[in-house]
């Protein structure tokens, strides 16, 4: 027996080459930062009547009798992604978005809205085999709008690949991204049911807004009763609460479906309405399932659909991806100029807001079922969103390379801080394990009372699998901090560990004088996190950033790693930080406790060799001999013919010399030169110091071996130290 007569081994059968033509291309095209979209929509060409539906044998896997099926999965996948990203969705930072913003974001929908409507109308008179019986003026809009909407998620996730989430291009891009999306979703309630029956229109439009009012203001406090009532407390539900969410999932887009507009509108109000507990557990467990699994199917069956043998005029597609590129830049270009924006920034982010996802793959299926579309027509739409996505990441990849991220300004250092009165610091914190080292660290930072010290502690919180970041500010004077969809947290955060570094730091601002400390968080994930760090350090005008190790030491002694994606963050923030960059090996180094606060001695030695980072390090530790209590050990280290070369090491000697010269009577400085022939003579001077200091502060030389030194590096084991630190 044929075993694809069976509606079930089909089902199976197509899923199956789904799954696979997908994930191979997705595979194929990263490298060349493609979203996932492109991957998708291409698999469902291939396997569509475009490409391998022509052959005989292999049209039998989508056999149009049975294509219903696969497609109802694709939409039901759908509800259930908008219902995830209702959860997700932050109402009030809508709110907080700024006017350029928001002149931006009408700028850049009107404009190229007006366009699309007018080039619309301009095919039908045109092209005879594209004329249609246009019964209303919905239907040139429902077109333009699939040319015009943006997809927020899909930016998102574009600029976080290409590590731009939190560079000025990305906090500019994602506000108006998201404002647009919101357009978005006035489009579909509005233009769908003037497409349907434009006489019943009015009615369709006021019955969901009074579905929307009722589900906020009657559904929501009983779901937030239900939950309250019926739950454990500890967020811990059962498999009944799972299943009552999907089954409110299908009777809200049924609900909304009946009335005349999209169900879509109904799975994401039912999002926004669901308590704040219960929508991180479905987050966890179905986030991955539906977007990762089953929204390929949905991009799929879009492909599968389109046929490129409809297409009577190709000259379309490449009128269709130039106008829409240079009608999305050229609305951006105006307003930019009034508001100060940089022209490639401009440029950029008129390229960032051509980007298409499901809305407009929706509006263009919507279309097509509903007659606006011709066969033809939709391929070559469906064909000018693919090419459009990707074109873009490319390019902006190309535009924002990593280097020029962030301008490193030779003012942002300790040494151009020495004779200031304010040191700003910015210390990022892992865990609570960090805290107590590098509280210690920023007393004996602080150096003089006179001296006033700026803090910006920073918790980084790993927000995986999500492309938006999220930084929090707290109240000193209310630092707990609640997980809300206010803020967007919807994420399996444990905020506890939060209060107790935030805690912390507010003691140590209480209890120093001339110390002001500002708690932070931020939610991303720890591939883009140090566009984070940097982005902070830029915008507080720090002069240090102090990294902690990814390895800890532990009551024996030993460091132990804390987490292994520690060394890229720590890399990535070298690489692109604004300021000067110390990583902070703790390995017991804690706040004194007792009366001896102030008088009890520390040792501190600092390793001279020479280079920028050595005169850099210096500096720290010179700041540090001011604070009482503090003994400074300055040891030089010098190679056998090191004096008769130092004239050509103007720069080291004129730190050093300034050194001495302004400490020469200060008791707790001391100043001591070695000579080294080898490595392991350096290794040795180094290891005579060993039980001897608190706290040693090096170098590191990044690019500035010398003989010596070059010697070691086949020994050392984290590049990120340098060869002295490691």
């Amino acid at each position: 027996q044929n075993p694809f007569v069976e509606a079930l081994p089909i089902f199976t059968s197509q899923l199956a080459a789904i799954l696979i033509v997908t994930r191979f291309f997705y595979h194929l095209f990263k490298p060349l930062h493609q979203p996932r979209i492109v991957s998708d929509i291409l698999g469902g060409i291939l396997l569509g009547p475009s490409a391998l539906g022509k052959i005989v044998y292999f049209s039998d896997l989508f056999p149009k009798r049975n294509i219903v099926t696969v497609e109802t999965l694709a939409y039901m996948a759908l509800f259930l992604h908008m219902f995830l990203v209702g959860l997700e969705l932050d109402l009030t930072a809508v709110g907080r978005i700024s006017k350029k913003a928001i002149i931006l974001t009408i700028s850049g929908l009107l404009f190229p809205f007006i366009v699309g409507v007018a080039f619309f109308y301009s095919l039908l008179e045109s092209f005879d085999q594209y004329r249609i019986q246009v019964h209303n003026i919905g239907c040139g809009f429902l077109w333009a709008a699939s040319l015009t909407v943006t997809s927020f998620p899909a930016i998102g996730r574009i600029l976080c690949d290409l590590k731009l989430l939190n560079s000025e291009i990305g906090r500019l891009t994602m506000p108006i991204a998201l404002i647009s999306d919101l357009g978005s979703w006035i489009l579909v309630v509005i233009l769908i049911p003037f497409c349907d029956n434009p006489a019943n229109a009015l009615y369709v439009i006021l019955v969901t807004i009074v579905y929307v009012v009722a589900s906020f203001y009657l559904i929501r406090p009983f779901l937030g009763w239900m939950v309250h009532f019926t739950s454990d407390g500890n967020n811990n539900y059962s498999d009944c609460y799972l299943c009552f969410a999907l089954v409110g999932v299908v009777l809200s887009a049924f609900t909304t479906d009946i009335t005349g507009t999209h169900p879509i509108v109904g799975s994401f109000v039912f999002g926004l309405i669901m308590p704040n507990d219960i929508a991180l557990v479905l987050m966890d467990r179905f986030g991955y399932f539906i977007s990762g699994l089953l929204m390929p199917v949905f991009f799929t069956v879009a492909g599968l659909r389109v046929d490129i043998f409809k297409i009577t005029k190709w000259s379309l597609v490449f009128v269709v991806v130039p106008l829409l590129f240079t009608v999305k830049i050229l609305s951006f270009l105006p307003i930019s100029l009034f508001t100060n924006i940089h022209s490639k920034d401009s440029f950029a982010l008129g390229l960032l807001m051509t980007t298409k996802g499901i809305w407009a793959i929706l509006v263009c299926l919507t279309a097509l079922d509903k007659g606006v579309l011709h066969a033809g027509d939709y391929a070559v739409t469906a064909i000018s969103i693919l090419l459009m996505n990707s074109i873009i990441a490319p390019t902006i990849a190309t535009l924002y390379k990593r280097t020029n991220l962030f301008i490193k300004y030779n003012s942002r250092t300790i040494q151009e801080a020495r004779n200031k009165t304010e040191l700003r610091i910015l210390v990022c914190i892992h865990s609570y394990c960090n805290v107590p080292g590098i509280l210690k660290l920023l007393e004996i930072s602080h150096g003089s009372r006179h001296n006033q010290l700026t803090v910006f502690a920073l918790h980084l919180v790993d927000l995986a699998d999500q492309p938006s970041s999220v930084l929090i500010v707290h109240d000193s004077h209310s630092p707990r901090f609640e997980e809300t969809k206010a803020n967007g947290a919807h994420h399996d955060y444990d905020s506890s560990e939060t209060d107790q570094i935030v805690t912390a730091f507010n003691e140590f601002e209480k209890t120093n004088d001339n110390v002001s400390v500002q708690s932070l968080t931020t939610l991303s994930p720890f591939t883009a996190m140090h566009g984070d760090i940097c982005s902070l350090a830029e915008d507080k005008f720090v002069a240090l950033l102090i990294l902690p190790f990814h390895k800890h030491a532990t009551t024996e002694q030993s460091l132990e790693e804390i987490i292994s994606s520690f060394p890229n963050i720590n890399q990535n923030v070298l690489d692109n930080a604004p300021c000067s960059v110390g990583i902070f090996i703790d390995r017991g180094f804690e706040v004194t406790n007792g009366s001896d606060h102030d008088y009890r001695v520390h040792e501190i030695a600092m390793v001279f060799i020479g280079g920028v980072d050595d005169c850099e390090a210096l500096s720290y530790a010179w700041r540090m001999a001011r604070k009482p209590g503090v003994l400074l050990t300055v040891i030089r280290l010098l190679e056998t013919d090191s004096r008769d070369q130092r004239k050509s090491n103007e720069l080291d000697d004129d730190c050093i010399n300034d050194f001495r010269i302004q400490t020469s009577n200060d008791d707790f400085i001391i100043y001591e030169e070695k000579i080294v022939n080898d490595g392991e003579e350096l290794i040795e001077a180094l290891k005579e110091m060993e039980n001897k200091f608190e706290l040693f502060i090096v170098g590191r030389r990044d690019g500035q071996d010398s003989p010596i030194t070059s010697e070691l590096l086949d020994r050392i084991d984290y590049l990120e130290l340098g060869i002295i630190g490691d």
